[in-house]
């Protein structure tokens, strides 16, 4: 009999990894509240989206000088726990820390390719190109 291959414990797996050897970053996004009155502005509220993240060097054999440029990083990219999924054009905040709800310091990149590892439609992780 074959045994069924189980994604969450890779999923699992993939996270406890992320979480011991990298970092807690933060991906912000921006709304804007409706004004109660339509002569008004709206308020922008931004909302720093905490993810738990591993930044790694590009491999060279990954650059192509189009999609993958030299000096983008590789940023693996923890599901579990995530209130958004990321996207390219996402800027991907890393080295800082939160004070509150606010993530600050470090540095920002942006998302300029992404992939979803998610065999039999369970994501085990997003692999990112970070770009300054």
């Amino acid at each position: 009999m074959i045994e069924k291959f189980d994604y969450i414990e890779s999923q699992q797996d993939a996270d406890e990894l992320i979480e011991e050897f990298g970092q807690v970053g933060a991906i912000p996004r921006t709304t804007i509240i409706p004004p109660e009155n339509d002569w008004e502005e709206g308020e922008e509220i931004t909302v720093y989206h905490p993810i738990r993240v591993a930044i790694l060097p590009m491999d060279e054999r990954r650059i192509d000088g189009t999609m993958i440029l030299t000096g983008d990083r590789q940023a693996l990219i923890s599901p579990v726990g995530l209130s958004i999924t990321p996207a390219v054009g996402d800027i991907l905040m890393f080295g800082g820390s939160f004070s509150g709800e606010v993530y600050s310091g470090g540095e920002a990149w942006t998302i300029a390719k992404l992939d979803t590892l998610a065999p039999a439609g369970v994501t085990v992780l997003y692999d990112a190109v970070a770009r300054r």
